[in-house]
């Protein structure tokens, strides 16, 4: 994972700053509302769940389309301060929550124990591939029958773009998956994909790739026993 992110929203600081971030820009209000009517679209295909596993939840800006996806969920993050403040945030929404630290790497849970897995902006804070990897590896194993999940999309006019601008800004590249990747790797662990739909053409390179499961998901090497 990036240390840096990791150390960022790990911090009281850096999860407070990430609370209000969709509130307090404009562009991130107008992009959190083009999000959720997305989700409101996949929610509506997936149809209602049992149990449902949130990683990363963040501080639960996404909950009021997953509560009403779910009969209950596990709210999990690697911040301790992110989920202090989820919990907060969304206290009184009368779906039963739980709240675990734990890593995306090494999921606390046996095999298929969530009918739906939800992740939302954590794959391209991952910049090795094989940890990439090992990560859908883990959504696979615990989910027994959805998994949704961001990818920065390398085709993306977004992605595109800072590609040809990099020689002259020299910001890092984005950590991304072509869709025909997404797909191929989801089809090693079990999972065919169903969609793979873009936040935004122009303004956005995330697409939320949405996957069924079609087969049991190989455990991924040094995963724990359930």
């Amino acid at each position: 994972m990036d240390k840096r992110v990791l150390a960022k929203y790990a911090s009281p600081e850096g999860a407070a700053s990430y609370n209000v971030k969709y509130e307090e820009e404009a562009h991130k209000r107008l992009s959190n509302r083009v999000e959720l009517r997305l989700l409101r679209r996949i929610f509506a295909h997936v149809g209602p769940r049992e149990r449902l596993l949130d990683l990363p939840s963040g501080t639960g800006r996404m909950f009021g389309e997953i509560g009403k996806a779910a009969r209950s969920t596990v709210e999990c993050d690697y911040s301790r301060e992110m989920l202090k403040l989820c919990r907060k945030n969304i206290a009184g929404s009368g779906v039963p929550s739980r709240f675990v630290t734990a890593s995306c790497f090494h999921m606390p849970y046996r095999d298929g124990a969530f009918d739906c897995v939800f992740s939302a902006r954590l794959m391209h804070h991952i910049p090795d591939r094989a940890e990439r990897i090992r990560f859908i590896a883990e959504m696979a194993r615990v989910s027994s029958d959805w998994v949704i999940t961001t990818f920065f999309d390398t085709w993306s006019l977004k992605n595109i773009l800072r590609v040809i601008r990099r020689p002259f800004n020299r910001k890092r590249p984005k950590v991304t998956f072509t869709t025909a990747e997404m797909r191929e790797i989801g089809a090693r662990f079990g999972l065919r994909m169903e969609a793979a739909w873009p936040l935004s053409r122009l303004a956005s390179g995330h697409r939320y790739a949405l996957f069924r499961k079609t087969a049991p998901a190989p455990a991924p090497p040094g995963t724990a026993a359930p």
